[in-house]
């Protein structure tokens, strides 16, 4: 019986959990005199977090010494993977998973304690790959799944000011070097492996900024008009003695709306990286310029204060040892900034945020292929343009994964 593979990261965070190469990590497979076969996989994971916050903010929430028991970066995840036997040279699969918090409540509707994150179904043939459905996006995904703080916590708010309790999860890298990838709905193809180059492109759903429309002088809706997202990656992978590298080049665009004042603006971003493996030297590196989404992807500080796209760009730079295979020990740095808002005169937050910066120290140790423990320290930091004085965060997290 051939079954799903899947790779240790795949199986971690679910994105293209069918169409990642790897070794079988399953637990649980039933398959059929018919060849179809069903899977199952997952994570546990949830840590200890400790902040301490050294605020300039004159928010209510400054100079916070929060600890938390919560999950980190990933949410917990369990998935169903469905594989169908191969008919005319057509592979079919299927995935959907669920990723239940343990960070916000013990019911479905409170404070978002449950999340759906990919429902999405793959043909492959020898033309490549149609994907249909939600799963992670293209652009900036390659940033995420091979930042170290994949694995722990990285930063516990979307600036060091204010509230530092994560929300469903805490934000890792996301807006301290690169951009959110983000769960869309989407039709996605992706070429064959042509010598270790992949294309990808696909039409997503657009990020829903505005939440209301004005129909006349006295009444909302909250139907209102917006164009798909675009979004495309080029790969470059190869191995050699001793290691192996891969590049990538992605890329967005969408036309975004925030204000009801003011029409809509064009959104445009790139990303450019890659990894370097070595023996047990591990390096990654990565680049990206971005107009109307933010320091990180989310919205936060897209627009200025007379409504226009805003500029910004990031990056960060990550370099590990593995030792004997099974202990990872990494630090990385990272910012995001974003160009001064003219329009804007009051000092502090998102409208005055100039840069976003962190400095993480992690040892990710593999204890069993199935229990992983970590170990991580992060000190997060927010300049801003007007205000002189700067907001500080230390985050200090121990906990782990139990995966299958």
């Amino acid at each position: 019986m051939k079954l799903l593979k899947k790779s240790t990261l795949a199986t971690l965070v679910g994105a293209a959990a069918l169409t990642a190469a790897g070794a079988a990590n399953a637990t649980i497979v039933v398959g059929g005199e018919n060849g179809y076969e069903f899977s199952v996989d997952g994570n546990i994971n949830q840590f200890f977090i400790a902040s301490d916050q050294d605020s300039a903010s004159a928010s209510a929430n400054r100079d916070q010494d929060n600890q938390q028991v919560a999950n980190g970066l990933l949410p917990t995840f369990f998935g169903f993977n469905v594989a169908m036997p191969e008919i005319n040279g057509l592979k079919v699969a299927a995935r959907v998973s669920i990723s239940p918090s343990t960070n916000n409540g013990s019911y479905v509707n409170s404070d978002a304690a449950m999340e759906q994150r990919e429902a999405f179904a793959t043909v492959d043939g020898s033309f490549g790959q149609i994907m249909l459905g939600k799963g992670l996006g293209l652009y900036s995904a390659n940033n995420i799944l091979l930042d170290q703080t994949l694995y722990g916590v990285g930063a516990t708010g979307l600036t060091a000011a204010g509230d530092q309790n994560t929300g469903q999860t805490s934000l890792g890298r996301i807006g301290y070097g690169y951009e959110y990838a983000n769960w869309r709905s989407q039709i996605r193809y992706t070429t064959p492996d042509m010598n270790g180059f992949k294309a990808a492109v696909a039409v997503m759903d657009s990020d829903d900024f505005l939440t209301a429309k004005v129909v006349n002088s006295s009444t909302t809706s909250n139907q209102f008009e917006k164009d798909a997202r675009y979004e495309a990656s080029l790969s470059y992978a190869t191995a050699f003695d001793g290691g192996s590298m891969k590049l990538w080049l992605d890329g967005m665009t969408q036309d975004v709306r925030y204000s009801n004042a003011t029409g809509s603006e064009k959104s445009d971003a790139y990303t450019v990286g890659g990894q370097l493996v070595f023996g047990g030297i591990e390096a990654v590196a990565a680049y990206y310029d971005s107009k109307g989404q933010g320091v990180n992807g989310l919205g936060t500080g897209a627009f200025t204060a007379d409504n226009k796209a805003r500029e910004g760009d990031g990056y960060y730079a990550q370099l590990g040892y593995r030792f004997g295979g099974q202990t990872f020990v990494a630090a990385s740095y990272g910012e995001s900034t974003l160009d001064r808002d003219s329009a804007n005169t009051v000092a502090g937050g998102v409208a005055d945020l100039d840069t976003n910066s962190m400095t993480t120290i992690g040892i990710y140790h593999d204890v069993t292929a199935n229990l992983k423990l970590v170990a991580e320290y992060s000190k997060i930091e927010t300049e801003y343009h007007i205000q002189s004085s700067d907001d500080e965060v230390d985050v200090l997290s121990l906990g782990g994964f139990i995966s299958w």
